[in-house]
């Protein structure tokens, strides 16, 4: 980390220029100090309107109803395996017969089963929420070329 020597801001080392003033780490002012500076008041704004997301409409409502329940199914399934596993080794406590081991194997790949059910769902909702941001970036770009 380094601290801007014009503004105080603290900065990744593997940035080159304060990201808040665009000045070097020597604290000199960037060629373009002044469109800089106009750029950053232009993303102030922008932000205090509220409006970025306006020009931008996600079209993955489907695929995050989708996403939650394949989320929803993987816990139910985590839930009964869990359930299967705990009657398993109860019943397996009270009879000196293997059957009662049987449920365990059972127990155990839905176990696995519904975590990977979950992670598919979050993993998709990642998905969209990533492809959304992206959007509302495009637009906001389309937005300022304008």
């Amino acid at each position: 980390m380094w601290k801007c020597k014009k503004c105080g801001e603290k900065n990744e080392d593997s940035f080159d220029s304060c990201w808040s003033c665009g000045s070097s780490q020597d604290g000199v002012d960037p060629e373009n100090a002044e469109e800089f500076k106009l750029t950053k008041e232009e993303v102030a704004k922008s932000i205090t309107k509220h409006d970025d997301t306006s020009h931008y409409t996600s079209t993955y409502d489907t695929t995050r109803i989708i996403a939650a329940c394949v989320s929803f199914v993987g816990w139910v399934v985590v839930s009964i395996s869990v359930i299967i596993l705990l009657v398993s080794l109860v019943q397996s406590t009270k009879s000196y017969g293997g059957f009662a081991l049987m449920g365990l194997f059972p127990a155990f790949a839905g176990i696995i089963s519904g975590l990977l059910l979950v992670m598919a769902g979050q993993l998709t909702r990642a998905t969209v929420d990533t492809a959304d941001n992206t959007g509302q970036m495009l637009a906001l770009m389309k937005r300022r070329k304008r």
